[in-house]
């Protein structure tokens, strides 16, 4: 009977952890739109913009070269496809980090399929499924869904997982499938530094399973001419702490370290204050219980256990990961260990300890099977909670990262705007061979020729009025040839906001330019709600200047125009 009943409810579990995944992902997608911004932030001011430069002048050093202690090839074919087809805007590469998450969704899909269930239990898989595969989008890794520069983050536990599982089936799938699994496997050092455990994992994985000294060997040989080939001219990265000496030290925060890192996305779920902690603890706690008790299990048998423990395998993958992590970064503090970014490892390592539970909790009978799925169900409401983040607003931080690429295209040493999106100034000069060309960010609109235009004059225009201020303008330390300006700009008539202010002197020659787009609370009460986003912030030449227009355009061309007395400098 409680089959009977079973096999009733599982179209409802199903349809309603479907519309949980529809859910996570929908938000998800969400963000991505909310959050997108062409202007490269941080790592790919150096690793990322000048990267096509270098290759194609036969740089080929440039594909294994060092990103702090990361070969990131896999990541670089990314980047180069990006900045040689798709003009360096970044869409792409944001496309390219939900495509790798949803990979690895169908990839726990398929390994589930083969996962035993109780008779007349296996219609619970999809439901299972599904849950999972909202679950691998969870916001709390929002920085390795909408920063361009961490599709390396999702390749790194992707590739390996994919390597793990060629090696399974090729127990049966032969000579062929052994080689993909081979393939996968020295792939998956060029992901990132963690990527070099995957190969003598699988060696491991092979001895384990009986499949022969041959292909033991051919993964042992494999793993050592990569760890070589890897660590060949490699240099620790400076600022970062010992493995040796983290351990000898501080055991007690290392382990904390390791436990919050496996448990980060409960951190999330259940809130970031104190309860969230204590969850992230626990649970990280419940992986590494459960993965040993499962070792035990699959030891015994473990030819017959290949499946699972290829996942094991997995989990022991990203245990290592979270091992290397707090060697190097436990200097930072154990709140490093809840970065956003190392949810990714940890969501895929809950992924794979759900697989491994999956054959018990498909055949968990009724009373019980109603409890595990509630349990399931309040996670679900509360990771749904915390993915509607997804749609909050932005606006401010996204419009100082287009300042601070007005800044560095116009060649200002802004610190104040550029420190939004870089550690320094110097990207100013690294740029340059960028910016002079007009690619990437520079070659898009507003921000190309933008200061190709300095100095240039500008044919008078007849033009409708603009309403608006230029409310002010500071001194910019370490750069005396700029102002740093801001203020309003509305064009009533047809209600339009500019997305260019360019600056004129009394000759028609451009003095300055700025970006609309900024919320200005001032002109929305005075003007029409429309104007809220009037406002506008950019530079403007520290020559004298009496008498200024500014010349409000679109991308269609000039909008309307204002002509006003040239502000007094204020000093920061």
């Amino acid at each position: 009977m409680s089959g009977i009943a079973a096999s009733v409810r599982a179209p409802l579990l199903r349809k309603l952890f479907t519309c949980f995944a529809v859910l996570m992902i929908g938000l998800a997608l969400a963000g991505a739109c909310r959050n997108y911004s062409p202007v490269p932030f941080w790592d790919m001011w150096g690793s990322y913009l000048h990267f096509l430069d270098a290759a194609a002048n036969g740089d080929w050093h440039v594909w294994w070269a060092q990103h702090n202690e990361h070969r990131i090839v896999l990541a670089r074919l990314f980047f180069w496809a990006d900045l040689r087809w798709f003009d360096g805007a970044g869409w792409f590469l944001i496309a390219v980090n939900y495509t790798l998450v949803a990979l690895g969704a169908l990839l726990f899909w398929r390994i589930l399929r083969q996962v035993e269930a109780a008779p007349g239990r296996a219609a619970d898989k999809p439901a299972l499924a599904a849950f999972l595969a909202g679950a691998l989008f969870f916001w709390s890794q929002h920085e390795n869904l909408t920063w361009g520069f961490q599709s390396q983050f999702i390749l790194a536990q992707l590739v390996p997982l994919a390597a793990l599982y060629a090696l399974y089936r090729a127990i049966e799938g032969g000579a062929a499938v052994f080689a993909l699994a081979c393939l996968l496997g020295v792939l998956s050092a060029g992901t990132m530094a963690n990527g070099v455990l995957a190969l003598p994992l699988m060696a491991v994985y092979a001895l384990l399973t009986r499949q022969g000294a041959r292909r033991t060997g051919v993964l042992a040989l494999l793993a050592a001419l990569v760890l070589f080939a890897y660590f060949h001219d490699y240099a620790a990265p400076a600022g970062h702490g010992s493995l040796s000496q983290s351990l000898r030290e501080h055991p007690l925060k290392f382990a904390g370290y390791v436990l919050n890192y496996l448990g980060s996305p409960f951190h999330f779920a259940f809130g970031a204050k104190a309860i969230g902690r204590l969850a992230a603890m626990l649970a990280g706690l419940f992986l590494v219980a459960s993965a040993i008790r499962f070792a035990f299990r699959f030891l015994r048998q473990p030819r017959q256990s290949a499946l699972p423990l290829a996942l094991l395998c997995f989990i022991a993958y990203i245990g290592g990961t979270a091992f290397g992590t707090a060697g190097g970064r436990l200097i930072f503090g154990l709140s490093q260990a809840l970065s956003p970014r190392y949810t990714t490892p940890a969501l895929m390592a809950w992924a794979a300890l759900a697989l491994l539970y999956a054959p018990a909790l498909l055949a968990l009978q009724e009373r019980s099977r109603r409890r595990a799925w509630g349990a399931f169900a309040v996670l679900a409401l509360l990771m749904l909670a915390y993915q509607l983040r997804a749609l909050h607003s932005n606006a401010d931080e996204l419009f100082g990262r287009t300042v601070a690429a007005l800044a560095v295209e116009l060649r200002i040493k802004d610190q104040v705007e550029i420190g939004r999106v870089a550690p320094d100034t110097e990207v100013v000069d690294s740029s340059v061979p960028v910016a002079d060309q007009q690619r990437s960010v520079f070659g898009l609109y507003p921000y190309r020729g933008a200061r190709a235009d300095m100095g240039k004059a500008f044919a008078p225009l007849a033009l409708p009025p603009c309403r608006g201020a230029l409310a002010l303008a500071e001194t910019i330390e370490g750069d005396a040839r700029f102002l740093r300006v801001s203020g309003w700009l509305y064009e009533p008539a047809g209600k339009t906001v500019p997305r260019v202010v360019r600056i004129l002197d009394a000759d028609g020659k451009q003095a300055g330019y700025a970006l609309g787009g900024w919320a200005w609370n001032e002109a929305a009460a005075a003007q029409h709600q429309v104007a809220r986003e009037a406002g506008y912030r950019g530079y403007l030449s520290s020559a004298p200047l009496e008498i200024l227009t500014l010349r409000g355009e679109g991308p269609a061309g000039p909008v309307c125009q204002l002509q006003l007395k040239a502000p007094a400098a204020q000093h920061n």
